[in-house]
């Protein structure tokens, strides 16, 4: 089975070093879902060679860097004979065609001695006989016949693919992840802008809170290429002990603190240029504009969240389509700590209570679980 894979559209839009380095990136990423099969690179488009029972096809769906791809049927036309085009379109076409209204679409790449136009009007003239007419604007089915040079690659599905960028070519992100609904949502969404995620969970919740995370990241493993997960563990437990210490109304926001601080060194001993969290403007009284803007104060990272002007019904849509949503439903809010959380924190009143509080983050990070996914 012989397929065609166009890559993402901005991809094409890069320098030609960078594009090389996308491209290289993503056959590495297609390799490492399919396992079996040879693929090579071809002016602008990706051509995967494979088994025909090959069951795993279907993952390319969820490779980032692909806008779509189609199986193809292949044959070498010397001479620019489209005669050869045509009887190949009539054997691989006139079932697909059959009793229906239908439309083809023809490319080309290089010289030949015909044009699209007429590529598309020989075949449909070859395939009226098969079917119940042709309708250029709304058919009910539709033909691809691809010229590439002296080779002619033929098509009737379309299957789309992500779009995005191949995941690794944009560098680390450390995802503070709670394992709620938004947590995943948000790292999906940097592994699609080609992000690596370095994960950093704080436990609030035991084997039960560990259990779903596990299990959303089994799920995210799926789309991220070759690069495995690794998940950093933290016992938030002993991080809440602590701010018992502290005014009920600022727990909640100091504990997102000390969570930003101990990303920040996970970010120095992972190589990681960046913070991801899912937060989302307003959505709850930690994620104010005020609020945030004091829980990443100081923070040397830029602190990326991709959900900030989503609302939940979006951010569970994209669950939803991600995976995610069945696992993160069962979790319960481990980070709801104060009932009467402030919606407006003032910045001198939380590092003081983070000077009283004398956390070593760096030991926080140091005595966490680390799992490889």
């Amino acid at each position: 089975m012989l397929i065609i894979i166009r890559p993402s559209g901005e991809i094409a839009l890069k320098s030609p070093r960078s594009r090389r380095n996308f491209e290289h990136t993503l056959a590495n990423n297609i390799r490492s879902v399919i396992k079996e099969g040879k693929i090579w690179r071809s002016q602008g488009v990706l051509f995967l060679e494979v088994n025909d029972n090959n069951k795993n096809i279907e993952e390319l769906s969820k490779v980032f860097g692909i806008a779509s791809f189609s199986p193809v049927m292949s044959i070498k036309s010397y001479n620019n004979n489209l005669e050869d085009i045509i009887n190949k379109a009539k054997e691989v076409f006139a079932e697909i065609v059959k009793g229906k209204i239908f439309s083809v679409r023809a490319k080309r790449i290089g010289s030949h001695n015909f044009t699209s136009l007429d590529v598309q009007r020989k075949v449909g003239e070859a395939l009226y006989p098969f079917s119940r007419g042709v309708n250029l604007e709304n058919p009910e089915v539709e033909v691809f016949i691809e010229i590439r040079n002296d080779v002619a690659y033929f098509y009737y599905k379309i299957i789309k693919g992500p779009r995005g960028l191949p995941v690794g070519v944009a560098g680390k992100t450390v995802v503070l992840f709670s394992g709620g609904i938004d947590s995943p949502v948000a790292t999906w969404m940097m592994m699609k802008r080609g992000s690596i995620p370095v994960i950093l969970n704080f436990n609030l919740g035991g084997s039960v809170h560990r259990k779903f995370v596990l299990e959303e990241l089994s799920v995210l493993r799926k789309w991220s290429g070759e690069h495995k997960l690794k998940l950093f563990i933290v016992n938030g437990t002993d991080v809440l002990i602590k701010l018992s210490q502290i005014e009920k109304r600022n727990r909640v926001v100091m504990l997102k603190r000390v969570m930003y601080k101990v990303a920040e060194r996970l970010c120095d001993k992972a190589n990681a240029k960046s913070i991801t969290t899912g937060e989302s403007l307003s959505q709850v009284s930690s994620q104010t504009m005020t609020n945030l803007y004091v829980t990443e104060y100081g923070i040397k990272y830029p602190i990326f969240r991709p959900l900030i002007g989503f609302d939940k019904e979006e951010i569970v849509e994209l669950a939803r389509k991600i995976g995610t949503y069945e696992y993160s439903i069962k979790l319960p809010e481990y980070c709801a700590i104060s009932t009467k959380a402030r919606t407006s924190v003032e910045l001198d009143e939380v590092l003081k209570d983070e000077e009283n509080l004398n956390i070593d983050y760096e030991k926080v990070l140091e005595n966490s679980e680390v799992i490889e996914i």
